[in-house]
């Protein structure tokens, strides 16, 4: 046996033997143990997402035994075998177990020295935002364009005094209006002149006319804000170094780290392998992430497969549902079953109204696309549904006499109704949204009701009751 073999060999005994000791067994269902950490996880973070007091251990308990009768179905109908299934989880492990196989320390203390470096570089003076005024002018400049671009800033400083904007003498002077945007600057980043003038100022004011090597300026001083805490720009300087690939290093880093913590005896590589095969039993908390994410897949497989698709393919069995227990489904207020028709003339109109006439409402879209050419929506547009008053304003005008009408699409220019009041629901479409939602409980509950008689439960009520209470 090699040494990659042995370690996880014993470090796998000794992790399972502590467990046996400070972790019992809960619950078996259909044989497969639950310890009580297991439980614990499932059950604390359950109700942390709940509102108020959350559930008690007793109430939640009943919720958890069914989310495990239908994994052991699931794995029963070897739904776990699924390729899709093993590629989605492989897929999602290997991006959870990320952290867990860099050196998340070496990428903070590398984003730390790029801040504290911006920090030294920024000073305590920090950012200072600023607009300004130039006319441009180089030492070098003839004396004739260095004369004008002083009378310029100066006639620009009196009309400042008169109570003129940054934008009125841009306008006087034409000068293009993204040349006075504010902006801002640090310590060393613009002219000496500049920056010592743009930091003496107060936010608000502006300075009289100085020359920098690039010409004649009016500074005003906007606002100003100290270089941010190290969490607030840690995001921006992460996402700086992953762009750079720091997650290899800090992961060929982590190797080296790991392959000496196993003896040294492997490469970084081999080192890293090994640690991803013992994530599980080595982090709890990971753990039951891979637990949860594995189990959650299964119970989406075979729910969908047994309840939820079957609710949405068994036309049949909701039709059978709805006249079993049509007496549970009542209209508080009529509806109108049919369609409301807007058009762009009285002849559009009539000509849907022709289609529509003498076919059942489960029809009517059958009827249009079989009878109006593809682009018929720039001139007719029919809204078939069940409505309750409140729903359409055409039909609680024109149909219940309340209200003003709706307002047509643009172009059209006629609406009509065209179906019936009922007073109760005739199908099961009456009240579709209620009656799927009644039937696809029906068959969870059936189904569940089977699945407890296939597979036995075995609870320890003795380690129920040390749930969230015991050292």
């Amino acid at each position: 046996m090699g040494f990659k073999k042995i370690a996880a060999f014993f470090l796998l005994i000794s992790t399972t033997a502590l467990a046996q000791v400070t972790d019992p067994v809960l619950m078996r269902v259909n044989g497969k143990e639950v310890r009580r950490s297991e439980f614990e996880y499932a059950f604390n973070k359950n109700n942390s997402n709940l509102a108020g007091e959350g559930q008690t251990v007793e109430e939640y308990l009943p919720m958890y035994v069914d989310f495990k009768l239908k994994v052991a179905e699931a794995e029963a109908l070897k739904l776990d075998t699924l390729s899709s299934l093993k590629e989605e989880y492989a897929r999602d492990r290997s991006l959870m177990a990320e952290n867990y196989l860099v050196d998340t320390c070496f990428i903070n203390d590398e984003a730390y020295k790029i801040y504290a470096k911006d920090s030294a570089t920024i000073g305590c003076d920090g950012f200072v935002e600023v607009a300004h005024i130039v006319f441009l002018a180089k030492q070098n400049a003839p004396s004739a364009d260095i004369q004008l671009a002083k009378a310029r800033i100066d006639s620009a400083y009196v009309m400042l005094n008169e109570g003129k904007t940054f934008e009125d003498i841009a306008q006087h002077f034409k000068i293009p209006a993204q040349a006075i945007r504010s902006f801002e600057i640090i310590r060393s980043q613009v002219y000496p002149e500049f920056e010592q003038v743009a930091y003496s100022l107060a936010d608000g004011s502006y300075s009289a006319p100085f020359e920098s090597p690039a010409g004649y300026h009016i500074v005003k001083r906007i606002s100003s804000r100290p270089f941010g805490s190290f969490a607030e720009y840690k995001p921006n300087i992460i996402k700086m170094l992953e762009q750079q690939n720091i997650r290899e290093k800090a992961r060929i880093k982590r190797g080296a780290d790991l392959a000496r913590e196993f003896g040294g005896n492997i490469t970084p590589k081999e080192a890293l392998a090994l640690e991803d095969s013992l994530l599980e039993s080595k982090y709890p908390e990971f753990g039951n992430l891979m637990r949860e994410y594995y189990e959650g897949l299964l119970f989406f497989e075979v729910s969908t497969r047994e309840v939820w698709n079957k609710v949405a393919e068994d036309e049949a069995g909701l039709v059978k549902f709805f006249k079993k227990n049509k007496k549970d489904y009542k209209f508080e207020t009529p509806r109108f079953r049919g369609a409301v028709v807007q058009a762009n003339s009285q002849e559009n109109l009539d000509n849907m109204k022709s289609i529509l006439n003498g076919q059942s409402h489960d029809n009517y879209k059958a009827a249009i696309e079989a009878n109006l050419p593809k682009d018929s929506a720039r001139t007719v547009r029919v809204e078939i549904g069940v409505f309750a008053i409140g729903d359409n304003a055409f039909v609680d005008k024109m149909v219940f006499g309340q209200g003003d009408g709706g307002k047509l699409r643009r172009g059209f220019v006629v609406v009509d109704t065209i179906g019936k009041v009922i007073e109760k629901p005739e199908t099961y479409k009456d009240v579709k949204g209620l009656v799927t939602a009644d039937y696809q409980k029906y068959l969870e509950e059936k189904w569940l009701k089977s699945l407890r008689k296939k597979y036995k439960v075995k609870i320890d009520k003795d380690v129920l009751k040390t749930v969230n209470n015991h050292d």
